[in-house]
């Protein structure tokens, strides 16, 4: 029978008592290089990301950072959390809290992200295009953006979205009528173009 790569690397993992995971079990797994989520109470694990991918959150996040710097004061992390509820933690590559920076700040007292990115690899992108994409808007994300390095695009999905904005040059940001919107080229995102 095959078995994915996240049902081969969860396969070894023992399951908590009552087989649900929470944000607190997650704690007693391995410090691995592997990623480590909880959605409804099942364990999301994703290998390392590849060196692509991160090229690709590194320029996100220094944009959008720099962006926030000038503009908003707001946090930008990559890899980022956010927690839900004690069964439903998700770790997007790239989160924006609409909150300044501050010692005060954990995972479960930051408001909720106006932005999340992931970055669509072979081994998540379904997960993420589906099940995490819809979990984030269903609880208040403002945005999410899937980066599609194969297809170099950007989509953009709201909680009014049925179907995605697709970005295949660039994508504006506009999060704050009172300053100007963030241009992101996707040659900044995934390199310049082979052609």
């Amino acid at each position: 029978m095959y078995m994915s790569v996240v049902e081969r690397s969860t396969a070894s993992l023992p399951a908590p008592a009552g087989a649900v995971w929470t944000f607190s079990d997650l704690y007693r797994l391995p410090d691995d290089g592997r990623r480590y989520e909880v959605l409804h109470g099942e364990l999301l694990v994703s290998p390392p990301p590849s060196f692509g991918h991160q090229n690709a959150v590194t320029a996100l996040v220094v944009a959008i950072s720099n962006w926030c710097t000038q503009h908003t004061k707001w946090s930008v992390v990559g890899p980022g959390g956010f927690c839900v509820s004690e069964t439903t933690w998700l770790e997007p590559d790239v989160a924006v809290f609409p909150v300044s920076r501050s010692a005060e700040l954990t995972w479960q007292n930051a408001p909720v992200p106006v932005l999340v990115v992931e970055v669509l690899s072979p081994s998540t992108r379904n997960r993420d295009r589906h099940r995490k994409r819809a979990a984030y808007l269903a609880h208040g994300v403002g945005e999410v953006w899937l980066l599609d390095m194969q297809e170099r695009t950007v989509e953009r999905w709201t909680s009014a979205s049925e179907f995605p904005e697709l970005h295949r040059e660039e994508i504006t940001w506009t999060p704050v009528t009172s300053a100007p919107p963030l241009h992101i080229t996707n040659d900044a995102l995934f390199g310049a173009s082979a052609g």
